[in-house]
């Protein structure tokens, strides 16, 4: 498995973590919040809370993962902070045919610049679509600073 940690955002932790019975991935998992909580063993990992924000959850999970691949999961909250800060270097979405309200859109408040993505993954099994993008070559992905 190329995953060697994740980092999601407290509102999936919230809703997600009754009815996973654990983790997603069975990798240390990284909470960015506001409000400061003791870590929670689970059977195949462990979540950890950090009130130090998205540079210093990324910190912790790029530790915890040596030379795997960081994740970052969760909805547009933590996607955008992730984006504007320049800390995603690919994409993947899986779009399901079911809408839920309103919402929070993925890509809003990003600002002007113009960010080129390159499809490399198309999947379409039978209810969900997975999507792949990596972003443009010529977009640095940012050194966490401090």
């Amino acid at each position: 498995m190329s995953t060697g940690a994740a980092v999601i955002g407290k509102r999936m932790f919230d809703i997600g973590v009754d009815l996973w019975q654990d983790t997603p991935y069975p990798a240390p998992t990284f909470v960015v919040t506001h409000n400061p909580r003791e870590p929670l063993a689970m059977h195949s990992a462990a979540f950890t809370f950090v009130t130090g924000g998205i540079g210093e959850a990324l910190r912790q999970a790029r530790r915890a993962a040596g030379d795997r691949n960081v994740l970052v999961m969760g909805g547009p909250t933590i996607a955008q902070q992730y984006l504007r800060a320049g800390l995603v270097d690919e994409i993947r979405l899986q779009l399901v045919p079911v809408l839920l309200g309103a919402g929070t859109r993925l890509f809003a408040h990003l600002g002007t610049d113009h960010v080129e993505l390159e499809r490399t993954l198309v999947l379409e099994p039978s209810h969900v679509v997975h999507l792949r993008f990596e972003l443009s070559a010529g977009r640095p992905v940012r050194e966490i600073q401090g």
